[in-house]
């Protein structure tokens, strides 16, 4: 899934659990997340198609984020926690094979659950985002 995404339903969470709960379930929603179908797929690491996409992706996250503190200025704070566990379980992927056995387990767990990844599911990704930015306008009290 794309950063922007799980940026998206993490602030989702943050807006509407309750705060204790909200780095507990916004890192579930990750993973749930992870098993829709959506972008990536098998690219080669340097790829230009790769490239691109992460540019972009990082360029939707920055304004994903900038959205969420617009539409919660009351909020920001815990909405802000819900979006950096939201997307928190994709840097672990700086230490697969890296570090310790039980985290490559666990990372091998959630490669597995990404059984439905492909070059053009960034379609998916796009009605994915939507739908959340739909819902956290819906939610505020900005709009």
């Amino acid at each position: 899934m794309l950063a922007f995404n799980h940026i998206l339903a993490g602030s989702i969470v943050g807006a509407i659990a309750p705060a204790p709960l909200v780095p507990f379930i916004a890192t579930a929603s990750h993973f749930v997340m992870d098993i829709l179908p959506h972008a990536y797929g098998e690219e080669p690491p340097y790829s230009r198609f790769l490239k691109i996409q992460i540019g972009a992706d990082a360029v939707i996250s920055i304004a994903a984020v900038a959205l969420i503190f617009i539409l919660f200025p009351e909020q920001w704070l815990i909405v802000g926690i819900g979006a950096f566990f939201g997307l928190l379980p994709d840097f672990l992927w700086l230490f697969w094979k890296r570090g310790p056995k039980w985290l490559d387990k666990f990372l091998d767990w959630a490669h597995w659950i990404q059984w439905a990844e492909w070059r053009h599911g960034w379609i998916l990704d796009g009605m994915y985002a939507s739908a959340f930015v739909y819902f956290l306008i819906q939610i505020s009290d900005v709009i």
